[in-house]
């Protein structure tokens, strides 16, 4: 949890800093500040939402051929 928070933060920060922002008293900035990060967020979530779909679709446990294959090992002795 904090290590997203962290994230989250440094990359509020980074938006902060290569925007020129400055939040503390232009509301105009504010207002830029709180578009960006909140599409930030969004394309965040899609990327996420991307990747989790690819690793879903991946093969991660093994085929009963290949389990056979390593259960035959012998170098592990009963």
């Amino acid at each position: 949890m904090v290590g997203i928070v962290a994230f989250l933060l440094i990359g509020a920060y980074m938006i902060t800093v290569n925007k020129e922002y400055d939040i503390k008293n232009d509301a105009n900035d504010r207002e830029g500040f709180l578009k960006d990060f909140s599409g930030w967020i969004v394309n965040l979530g899609k990327n996420v939402k991307d990747v989790a779909g690819v690793a879903k679709e991946k093969e991660w446990l093994p085929n009963e051929e290949d389990y056979e294959e390593y259960s035959d090992n012998d170098t592990i002795k009963k």
